[in-house]
């Protein structure tokens, strides 16, 4: 159920009479090598966001498309950054009308890995989750890797799996790193480019639809058991529930 699609009279009874709890997805503008689009982390939150809403009736928010990004992907056009403070400020400021709206819980969905914006979106506060979707275990499902990296086969086997029509297999190009080298960057501690980076790092040649939905099915899980006790209508509005069915 997404906030845009409704009316503000809509929200209220939605809040009042259904769910009143939000999620929140946040994603960032970011690149993804040659084969995969700069919205791919905006696409997947959304995905887990629609079926998190199917699953307990809470309102989807409008998503954050802007995160925090490796100061080294400045150098691939489109790329964009804010920064941690601006991001964790900015979902406190909305997180601060909400709640005066009478919204009591809010999940935070991204599945962005750069550690300075999952840190901005880790807020100590009873009533507010981050879910990080990628956080699963990959183990048993790839070749190549033993987690996902970025554009890379675990990435790539998603989105086959969730929009097709948006990789392009014909342009990928592969790129790896030792994670011990790639620290630097990791950490935002060095803005330059490694030698011979294209944006991806790992081996989004092996990334397949069929991983892809051993992922997906994964992440699925994960979502809802952490997002959907969590996201239960309070108390309150329960027992009001409750009476009404009477």
């Amino acid at each position: 159920m997404l906030m845009l699609n409704m009316t503000w009279h809509e929200i209220e009874k939605h809040l009042k009479n259904v769910n009143d709890n939000i999620i929140i997805s946040v994603g960032t503008c970011e690149q993804h090598g040659y084969h995969l689009p700069l919205g791919t982390d905006i696409f997947i939150a959304e995905y887990f966001a629609d079926i998190l809403s199917e699953k307990t009736g809470a309102i989807v928010a409008p998503t954050l498309n802007y995160g925090v990004n490796l100061p080294c992907d400045i150098h691939f056009a489109g790329t964009t950054s804010i920064s941690a403070e601006i991001l964790r400020e900015t979902i406190l400021s909305i997180i601060n009308w909400w709640e005066q709206q009478g919204v009591v819980h809010f999940a935070i969905l991204t599945c962005h890995g750069d550690p300075f914006h999952l840190q901005a979106l880790q807020i100590k506060a009873d009533n507010i989750k981050l879910i990080d979707i990628s956080d699963i275990d990959y183990s048993d499902i790839l070749e190549k890797q033993a987690t996902i990296r970025h554009a890379c086969e675990a990435e790539t086997s998603i989105v086959l799996q969730l929009f097709p029509e948006k990789v392009k297999a014909d342009k990928i190009q592969e790129f790896d790193i030792d994670s011990n080298n790639f620290k630097k960057y990791l950490f935002h501690e060095d803005k330059g480019m490694p030698k011979g980076y294209v944006g991806s790092l790992g081996f989004p040649s092996f990334g397949t639809k069929e991983k892809g939905i051993c992922i997906v099915n994964s992440m699925i899980d994960k979502t809802i058991n952490e997002g959907v006790e969590f996201l239960k209508a309070s108390t309150k509005l329960a027992d009001r529930q409750i009476s009404t069915e009477k």
